[in-house]
């Protein structure tokens, strides 16, 4: 269509009709529908940017979800975007949503991708990793699960934070798959690349908040991080997680107190001192004889 709107164009309209703001939208969306019929790809993801825009004011877009789909194949990497932006947005009950497991093959095809080819696929796959975390299922989990493990493995650090972070999504709604990878996360903390452990931190610790007791043998890695680490952001789940930790193995409390009074001593952050004084009264109620040094700490 040579006189389609543009995202530009749809917003400049409903800032000018104040007064008929429901009707001018309620003409676009008719246009809308029109150009998700076409056969364009340009025409299409046109439409899903004006669509997206159009469902955070609360107008349902479910009907496009085989258009996203459609797009989302697109060889353009600016076209691709536009259609796993609306995927992300537009499958709001992906386990009830037929049009998801159109997206299994494609979503596998865009991971595996990174392995070869150009430089460009390792970010078609972060695309791909970011879509899976916002309509996870039970059965894409289990499909996609070894190629997200895959790309725990690979070269860029970016692949193996994206695909860190959504296994986490993963989890949640297929948990038999942590059993299956748990491996390979606690190594992600030994990785050479500071943001990967900061995201393996992350996922871990969210990951405990349900059973800590389950992530006892990760105390020696997580010990080692908060007297190595000058990451505050990390350190606050560290601290966290370790102070979960005590009440399973109340050993723990004497190893911890003088790193954790170094880090309310010198810090300036105020949630990491939060944390590490938190951590401290439960060490205190684990202690069976007062440490020597009891004053410095208090």
């Amino acid at each position: 269509m040579v006189f389609e709107k543009t995202l530009t164009d749809l917003v400049s309209g409903i800032r000018s009709h104040k007064r008929d703001t429901a009707l001018f939208i309620s003409q676009n969306i008719a246009e809308i529908k029109t150009e998700l019929q076409s056969s364009d790809f340009y025409t299409k993801s046109n439409a899903l940017q004006k669509l997206t825009f159009l469902q955070m004011m609360g107008y349902s877009m479910s009907y496009a979800a085989f258009a996203a789909v459609e797009v989302m194949s697109s060889p353009r990497f600016a076209l691709k975007r536009v259609g796993y932006l609306a995927a992300c947005q537009g499958l709001d009950q992906p386990d009830k949503s037929p049009v998801v497991l159109l997206t299994t093959n494609l979503l596998k095809k865009e991971m595996r991708g990174a392995t070869v080819g150009s430089g460009d696929n390792v970010y078609h796959a972060g695309l791909a990793v970011n879509c899976l975390s916002n309509i996870a299922t039970e059965d894409l989990g289990r499909e996609l699960l070894p190629d997200l493990l895959n790309l725990l493995k690979h070269p860029s650090p970016y692949s193996r934070k994206k695909a860190l972070l959504c296994l986490y999504k993963v989890f949640l709604k297929y948990p038999q798959g942590l059993r299956l990878s748990f491996d390979q996360i606690k190594l992600c903390l030994d990785d050479p690349n500071p943001s990967v452990v900061s995201c393996a931190v992350n996922v871990i610790t969210e990951l405990s908040d349900k059973n800590p007791k389950n992530y006892l043998p990760l105390a020696p890695s997580f010990f080692r991080l908060l007297t190595s680490s000058a990451n505050n952001w990390m350190l606050i789940k560290v601290v966290k997680l370790l102070g979960s930790l005590i009440p399973e193995e109340p050993r723990l409390a004497r190893k911890l107190l003088d790193p954790l009074s170094s880090i309310v001593r010198s810090t300036h952050a105020k949630s990491l001192l939060y944390e590490a004084v938190y951590a401290l009264t439960l060490c205190l109620q684990y202690l069976q004889k007062a440490p020597a040094n009891l004053d410095e700490v208090v």
